[in-house]
This record gives C-alpha cells, structure tokens and sequence, in this order.
C-alpha cells in the first residue's frame, strides 16, 4: 500500500510516522483492494478548542473511497480515533459487499 503523510504548519516525529505507517498497513491488510492512503495533520489555530490536532485520512483504490477526519489533544491520540473509525468503515464496506452478492436474483 503506498501511503503519503504530509503536515500542514507542524513537524512530525519519526516515532509518529512509524507509527502511522504500521497502523495503515495493517487496514490495507483488511481490505486488500485499497493501494493508497494519504494521512494530513494540521492544528487548530482558535485557542478556545481543545483537541487542536487534526488527523484527515483518506483511502482509496479499485472505486472504493473512504476517508475519515478526527480531532484530538495530541497526534497520537488522533490517530488512534482514526483507526477506530476507518476499522468501523471496512467493516461496513465488507459486509456490505457480501450481502448484495447474496441478494442478486
């Protein structure tokens, strides 16, 4: 899976990137038809709002598209919610492609 990660005013730790990396590659591995994610963090510029890192992923490959966007204090944690909700997403798209085959009269 080719996965880009890029940032918007902000730097990021390799231990991150690591991390996104391993964290990506394992959805690809459960839906084998996405071939490219691309992962943007940028931060919240209104001191009001506390979870002030963004987190936007977008997956995409043979005419599926999924793409989530999650807010948390820290780039770890948003990341983390990421997951979580692009997990949910496979998950819907999955069963959701198997019911219509059953389905077909």
């Amino acid at each position: 899976m080719e996965i880009t990660i890029s940032s918007r005013n902000l730097e990021l730790s390799e231990s991150l990137i690591s991390t996104i990396r391993k964290k990506i590659n394992r959805l690809g591995r459960l839906n084998g038809e996405l071939t490219r994610a691309e992962v943007v963090f940028y931060e919240e510029q209104n001191p009001r709002i506390v979870d002030r890192e963004i987190c936007e992923v977008f997956m995409d490959g043979r005419g599926r598209h999924i793409r989530c966007k999650v807010s948390a204090p820290d780039a770890f944690a948003a990341i983390d919610k990421a997951i979580t909700k692009l997990e949910h997403q496979l998950a819907k798209v999955k069963t959701r492609t198997n019911t219509r085959a059953y389905v077909k009269v």
